[in-house]
């Protein structure tokens, strides 16, 4: 890309290059960003289900309960969801690489637009 941007006569190809990765990347991000979400969803049903039942009693009809504290029960469902928050936290790092991809393609079509204009200053236009 690089070196159609150098040279003027290749700017029409990269253009349409360009814009191409430019919605390759959107609607990657847009996938990711719905996968992101549904796996978030999953994430806060089983740890609101897990956190009930490690809060409920040991035994029926009993007030011992198998965590007494709420620190130590957060800390068991952690724990037992350690592996879904690691996945979560890697799409999410990942959503963001693809949103400063995009940013970074939009600043390369600002760079055609700055190199056109340059040529045609070379030109006297």
């Amino acid at each position: 890309m690089n070196t159609k941007l150098k040279d003027i006569n290749d700017v029409i190809e990269l253009q349409g290059e360009i814009y191409s990765r430019r919605q390759e990347a959107v609607e990657n991000y847009a996938s990711l960003a719905s996968t992101l979400a549904g796996r978030t969803k999953e994430y806060k049903e089983k740890h609101k289900d897990i956190y009930r039942s490690v809060r409920a009693a040991k035994y029926p009809n009993t007030t011992t309960l198998m965590f007494p504290t709420d620190t130590a029960a957060r800390q068991e469902v952690d724990g037992q969801l350690a592996g879904e928050k690691q996945i979560i936290d890697i799409i999410s790092e990942h959503l963001n690489y693809l949103s400063d991809t995009i940013k970074t393609i939009d600043g390369i079509i600002y760079s055609i637009r700055d190199r056109i204009r340059l040529e045609e200053l070379k030109l006297g236009k």
